[in-house]
C-alpha cells in the first residue's frame, strides 16, 4: 500500500487554532517549532507532523496519540509505535507533500518552481549527464522544467536512501535507468514533486486541507 497526500497551507500567518493543536505533537518537534522565526516555517513543520500522524492514524487504526517518532539528525524520522509504516515529507513556501507505505521505504520531495533561477550556478550538485540533459531544453521554461526535475528527484532518492544530504550528490545520476525506474515525477500547479519508491503503481496524490487535518485533531481533545 502506498498513498500520497498534499497539503496546501493557505494561512500564512500564525493563528490560535495553530497553537491548540501544538500538544497533538511531540515535545521535540515542539521545540523545533519555537526556534523558527518566521510563522510560515513554524506552520509548515506543525502540519507535516501533524499530516503524517493523521493520516498513518486512519490507515493503521492506531490513535494518534499513541503513534511515537524518533528522528536522528541528518536522518529521516522513524515510527516506533508501527515500524512496519515507512513515510517521509517534504514542504516548500506554502505546502507539503507526505508519502505513506506499510510495505515499502519511500522518498518524497516537494518543490517551487522558480523562473529566475540562474541554472548555471547549480552544475557543481549536478551529475554531467543531468547538467547535460537539462542544457539540451529547447527554451528556457522546459530547462527550468528539466532542472526542478532532476532535483526533486535527487532529493525524493537521498531521502528515501535516509542518510542525510551527501556533499557527493553530483554523483548520483538520475536519469540511470537504475535508478529511474524507481522514480515518479509530476507538475502540480507550480510545483514539481518527485517520489522514489520500489512501488510500480504510483497512485495519484489526494489533497487535504488545513480545516480537514484542524477537525480531525480538535473535535477529538487529548485524553
Amino acid at each position: 500500500m502506498l498513498k500520497l497526500y498534499t497539503l496546501p497551507i493557505t494561512t500564512l500567518f500564525w493563528t490560535d487554532t495553530d497553537t491548540q493543536l501544538l500538544p497533538f505533537i511531540s515535545k521535540q518537534r515542539q521545540e523545533k517549532i519555537a526556534s523558527y522565526r518566521f510563522s510560515i516555517d513554524k506552520k509548515l513543520s506543525l502540519y507535516s507532523a501533524l499530516l503524517t500522524r493523521m493520516e498513518i492514524s486512519i490507515l493503521s487504526g492506531i490513535s494518534p496519540q499513541s503513534l511515537y517518532f524518533q528522528s536522528k539528525f541528518m536522518h529521516k524520522p522513524m515510527l516506533l509505535s508501527a515500524p512496519y509504516y515507512h513515510f517521509n515529507f517534504s514542504h516548500t513556501k506554502s505546502i507539503i507533500l507526505c508519502g505513506i507505505s506499510d510495505t515499502h521505504p519511500i522518498g518524497v520531495d516537494i518543490e517551487r518552481i522558480d523562473p529566475s533561477l540562474n541554472i548555471e550556478t547549480m552544475e557543481a550538485v549536478l551529475h554531467p549527464t543531468e547538467f547535460q540533459y537539462i542544457n539540451a531544453a529547447y527554451s528556457n521554461y522546459e530547462r527550468t522544467d528539466r532542472f526542478y526535475k532532476i532535483w526533486t528527484q535527487k532529493e525524493a532518492y537521498i531521502k528515501y536512501m535516509g542518510t542525510g544530504f551527501s556533499a557527493n550528490v553530483h554523483a548520483f545520476n538520475m536519469l540511470d535507468p537504475k535508478l529511474s525506474s524507481k522514480l515518479f515525477t509530476w507538475k502540480q500547479d507550480c510545483y514539481l514533486c518527485s517520489v522514489f519508491t520500489d512501488f510500480q503503481n504510483i497512485p495519484s496524490a489526494q489533497t487535504v486541507t488545513e480545516s480537514e487535518l484542524q477537525g480531525y485533531f480538535l473535535s477529538s481533545p487529548l485524553p
